[in-house]
């Protein structure tokens, strides 16, 4: 198991309290904050990169993580499963050819597009979620 998502599984269990839940939607309480924590640490990362605080932007991205994958427990999956989940959507992006998509970004950085046929890992994800 990845030591980053069960890191994340042991915070949300032993400092927050949430035990392991049933998948199901965040409440609106859970919604808004876990919403205004991830817009927190993109402005975080906004702001150290405009300032040239290469430190500063790692630690926002990396407490970005901290708190998707804290969401994705949030929303009742367990550390194997945000796992298996990860690898669906990772093998579907390797899939992918480096690419221009349109409307995104002035075409200078490395991007990577849907080939025809490219397949969403959407069935794979919920293939996972029947098999708890």
């Amino acid at each position: 198991m990845d030591q980053f998502t069960r890191n994340i599984v042991d915070f949300n269990q032993n400092i927050l309290g949430i035990g392991q839940r049933q998948p199901a939607m965040l409440n609106k309480s859970e919604f808004d904050i876990s919403i205004e924590c991830l817009q927190e640490e993109i402005r975080e990362f906004v702001e150290a990169h405009s300032s040239g605080d290469f430190i500063g932007s790692i630690d926002a991205i990396i407490d970005l993580r901290y708190f998707a994958v804290g969401v994705l427990y949030k929303l009742g999956l367990t550390a194997e499963q945000i796992e298996q989940m990860d690898q669906a959507v990772h093998d579907a992006n390797m899939q992918k050819k480096l690419g221009k998509k349109a409307g995104r970004g002035d075409g200078v950085a490395a991007d990577a597009v849907k080939p025809e046929g490219w397949v969403s890992p959407e069935e794979r994800i919920a293939a996972i979620l029947d098999r708890k």
